[in-house]
């Protein structure tokens, strides 16, 4: 029993679904801002996430010294404050 051959894909475009193409990109940032200040909660989960980061960080057997130490000093530079 013979098959029929599978469709042609669609034609590959450049632009992106639901963006005008060759249109200037919009700072949507301040659209997204948090418009409520930071809770203590929202604090803690922070400080334990990248209290998680900087263990995974300590323990990557591919990293040298030096820079886990860069990257341990960056993310300990955003913890928030306890």
């Amino acid at each position: 029993m013979p098959s029929e051959p599978p469709p042609e894909p669609p034609a590959r475009t450049e632009e992106q679904p639901g963006r005008p193409p060759g249109g200037p990109i919009e700072d949507m940032r301040e659209a997204f801002e948090r418009k409520a200040p930071h809770t203590d909660e929202d604090q803690a989960r922070t400080r334990t996430f990248i209290q998680g980061k900087i263990e995974m960080i300590r323990r990557d057997p591919y990293l040298t010294d030096e820079q886990k130490a860069a990257a341990i000093a960056e993310l300990e530079g955003k913890l928030p404050p306890p």
